[in-house]
């Protein structure tokens, strides 16, 4: 999977487990926000790129809410992780 679909799951997990109660709000929040995420690290290669980040962090933002409802502290810690992280490499590669 992509860095942009590990971030669209990672933070679809975050609020999932921080709002349980609005999980379908929380879908479709973590899915745009997962789809943008994968529209921005596509969209720095080619058109091809650009529809497969679309199509991959779709499936990662649906995917993300439902670790988030179940997940534990240790789990929430290594998505916050992965959040930066993978935000950090967004950030290194439009620099380059």
């Amino acid at each position: 999977m992509s860095s942009s679909g590990v971030m669209g799951i990672a933070v679809g997990t975050i609020l999932g487990a921080v709002f349980p109660a609005h999980y379908t709000l929380i879908t479709v929040i973590a899915t745009i926000v997962a789809m943008v995420i994968g529209a921005l690290f596509g969209g720095l290669v080619d058109y091809q790129s650009l529809l497969t980040g679309i199509s991959s962090c779709l499936m990662a933002g649906i995917m993300g809410p439902m670790i988030g409802v179940v997940a534990d502290i240790g789990m929430i810690s290594f998505c916050s992780f992965l959040v930066y992280l993978t935000f950090g490499l967004l950030c290194f590669s439009i620099r380059s």
